[in-house]
Formats: structure tokens, C-alpha cells, sequence
């Protein structure tokens, strides 16, 4: 929960890695296929990084490595079944094959299922999945990216009792998962990630949820016109029999939510709540994480309780119409970072923030200069507290030449307060 999601490697430490890898024969990695029967090394590496996929032929590849456990293919470009690959595609003994960003089509390519020892497939474009992905019965992680629509499973995916991870990535909404046979599919006991997209006719998500005892990860997508919103008014979703972490839940418009006690993050998005609900939210124990995007509630006011939020580290608001924030100190006792993004009508910041003994960050963007305002104001008070960590990003298009002048007077005035603690 609070490690990092990406990092970045020095060139130095890059070469330092890659030439480690190729040493140890951990990682052989192709920069060209220009000079395919030079690539070999002094051994036949199981793993192997194909970095410019323009001319890949992997006949070529069989060629060379013939043992090949683990394939990484990484480029921009569209691949397709070459006529001298004569059906054999990939290596029979893969239990990892990563497509990254290369497209090798709309629909599947059925020579993948034939890989019974993948555990780890990342695919790239496709719409669908066949019903014959139950062969890859050791699979682990199913990966689609590079799509901005929903991807259909079949029935046979709760054949695959191994899965513990199906996520989509960029903008595809998720999976549809099939809810036809759910009283006799056996549960996928292993299941703890996915990326779900609901159909708002089937009306299955409770149904689906029953077979995923294991899930801790979860982002739903729900797809629904006005007449749906109308006949789901007042609709009640109950995750709190789950062991969810962390829960995403996009577009449930008129629905009312139960949260599993031990939840940690929580993002919504586009669910139209009015603020009153979000007390059911301050009142969970473990929440660290809390992301309001895009109108997931609306109304002017948002009035924070004593008591709610006790273990809130991160808050993101985002696309709110909310004008007034009120909250008491409480309410931050172990915050950590607020990013306020978007939200042109509200007036300020709750100034309690100013006595938060744990607050590190304030980001604030596309808001009005009253917002940047309170935050330069609190800025201040946990300068005079002691907090000479915190950093203040504001960032205004239209006040970004008075916002660059009040960072100079308030990275002075930190200066003198350094200089005097120093002395």
C-alpha cells in the first residue's frame, strides 16, 4: 500500500543491470534483428527482451533459443502471423510472454493457447478472449492493455482455478465477465486483482463477487443510460462480506455502497452521491487512501464529522462542484499528502490543516486563487509549527506569474527559518 508504483533507473545503473543479467545468462536482451544469427551468446538463455519488433520473425527466434521460457516484446507496432512462421508462433515451453506495447490484432491469436505452461500473458489490442484460454490451465495473470472498450470473457475462464490477477490496463473499463452458469462455475478460490466492467441489464455483480472469496483488489465499471440510473435509484451494493483492500467503483449512479471494515483505499468516480453519504466512508477504521473524482458526489458542502477518516494518509479531490470544505483537525491527524485538482468552485482549503503534525504535501491545480490563498496560509502556520518539509505545488495557468512570485517570498522566508534553527 505504500510502496512505490514506478521508478526510474540511471543510464549508468541500466548498463550496470543489463550487463550483470547477460554475465549470470539471466536476461539476454535483442536491441536489432538485422543480424538475427549473431545474437547468441556464449550460452541459450531462458529469458529474452526484444526490444525493436519492426522486422521480428520468431521462427528465427525458435531458431535461436529453443528453450525459451520467458519472452518480452516491446515496441509500437502491429505484428502478424508471417507466412514462414507456418502456424508455430511462439516457443512451447513459455511461462511468460509479455507483448508490451506491440498490436498483434483485434482478435486473439489462437496459437497462444497452446502455450500450457504460460503463467504470466500480457496481450495487447484484443477484444476478446476464446474459449479455449481454459488450456492455459496454469495461468496466473491475464493482462490486456492497449484498448479503450471492454474485454468479453468466456464462460470456460472459471476453468483456470490458478488466476490471481486480470486487470486491464489504459483505458479499457475491464473485463465482462460471464454470469450464464454461476450456479454450477466453481469459484475462483486464488482470484485477489481485477478489473470488472458490469452490464447494467445483467445485474450480476453481487453474483460474480460470490465466486471471488479471495479478491482484495477491485475496479468496477458500470455502464448505464438514464432509464438504468431511474429503475437503480436507491440500489444497495454490499461489499462488506469481502476482504477487499482496496476498491475502485466507477459510474454506479443512484447506488448506495456497504464497505468492508478493512478496507484501505477507495477511489470513486462519476457516482453523483450527495455528501451526506460519505459519512458511511469517515467511518472506516482503516482507510489510508481516498480518491473523489469527477463528480462522485455533488452538492456545494462537504461538512467532515469528529471522528471520521481516522487513519487518512492520502485525500484527492478532483472534478468537484463542492464550494465550501469544513473539517476540524481530527479529521487529518495522520494526513500525509492532499491533492485538490479541478475543482473551480471551491473557496479554500479547511485551515484545521494547518495544525496536521504529519501533512508532507499540498498539491493544488486549476483551482481559484482563494485556494491558493489558504494553502500559502497554512503553509505558514506549519512553517511557525516547525514543518519545514512540507512542499506546496500550485499550479494556476491564469495566476502563475503571481503564484511564482509568493514561492520566492515563501522559499525566503523558509530560508531565514532554516538559517535560525541552525543557529
Amino acid at each position: 500500500m505504500n510502496g512505490a508504483k514506478t521508478c526510474q533507473l540511471h543510464d549508468l545503473v541500466y548498463e550496470f543491470c543489463v550487463k550483470k543479467a547477460e554475465e549470470e545468462c539471466f536476461l539476454h536482451i535483442i536491441h536489432s534483428w538485422k543480424d538475427p544469427f549473431g545474437l547468441t551468446g556464449p550460452s541459450n538463455p531462458h529469458r529474452v527482451c526484444v526490444h525493436d519488433t519492426r522486422e521480428l520473425k520468431i521462427w528465427e527466434l525458435m531458431l535461436l533459443f529453443p528453450n525459451l521460457r520467458c519472452l518480452l516484446l516491446f515496441g509500437n507496432d502491429y505484428f502478424g502471423p508471417q507466412e514462414e512462421d507456418g502456424g508455430i508462433l511462439f516457443p512451447k515451453l513459455l511461462r511468460v510472454l509479455d507483448s508490451g506495447g506491440l498490436i498483434i490484432g483485434k482478435s486473439f491469436l489462437m496459437e497462444v493457447v497452446l502455450l500450457v505452461h504460460l503463467r504470466y500473458l500480457v496481450l495487447s489490442g484484443i477484444r476478446s478472449i476464446p474459449s479455449a484460454i481454459d488450456n492455459l490451465s496454469r495461468l496466473k495473470t491475464l493482462i490486456v492493455q492497449e484498448v479503450d472498450f471492454v474485454v468479453k470473457l468466456p464462460d470456460t475462464i472459471w476453468n483456470i482455478k490458478t488466476l490471481s490477477y486480470l486487470r486491464t490496463m489504459n483505458l479499457s473499463p475491464g473485463f465482462i465477465f460471464p454470469d450464464g452458469n454461476l450456479e454450477v462455475s466453481p469459484d475462483l478460490d486464488h482470484l485477489e486483482t481485477l478489473s470488472l466492467a458490469i452490464d447494467p441489464s445483467a445485474q450480476c455483480l453481487q453474483r460474480i463477487l460470490k465466486r471471488l472469496p479471495s479478491i482484495r483488489w477491485l475496479k468496477c465499471w458500470r455502464s448505464s443510460g438514464l432509464q438504468a440510473c431511474a429503475r437503480n435509484r436507491d440500489k444497495i451494493l454490499v461489499f462488506n462480506c469481502l476482504k477487499l483492500e482496496s476498491l475502485h467503483l466507477e459510474n454506479f449512479q443512484n447506488y448506495r455502497f456497504e464497505f468492508p471494515l478493512n478496507l484501505k483505499k477507495l477511489v470513486l468516480e462519476g457516482n453523483r452521491q450527495p455528501w451526506s453519504e460519505i459519512s458511511t466512508i469517515g467511518k472506516l477504521p482503516h482507510l489510508e487512501v481516498l480518491k473523489l473524482l469527477d463528480d462522485s458526489f455533488i452538492g456545494e458542502e462537504w461538512e467532515m464529522k469528529e471522528g471520521e477518516f481516522p487513519s487518512l494518509r492520502v485525500l484527492k479531490l478532483s472534478d468537484l462542484g463542492i464550494r465550501r470544505w469544513t473539517a476540524s483537525s481530527g479529521n487529518f491527524s495522520h494526513l500525509e499528502k492532499l491533492v485538490v485538482d479541478n475543482c473551480d468552485e471551491l473557496e479554500e482549503v479547511p485551515s484545521c490543516l494547518g495544525e496536521c503534525p504529519t501533512l508532507e504535501t499540498i498539491e493544488v491545480t486549476d483551482c481559484p486563487e482563494s485556494v491558493a490563498n489558504s494553502v500559502n496560509q497554512i503553509r505558514q502556520e506549519q512553517l511557525d509549527m516547525g514543518n519545514a518539509i512540507l512542499k506546496i505545488v500550485i499550479e494556476n495557468p491564469s495566476e502563475e506569474e503571481s503564484n511564482s512570485q509568493e514561492a520566492e517570498e515563501i522559499s525566503s522566508e523558509t530560508e531565514s527559518f532554516d538559517s535560525g534553527e541552525s543557529e
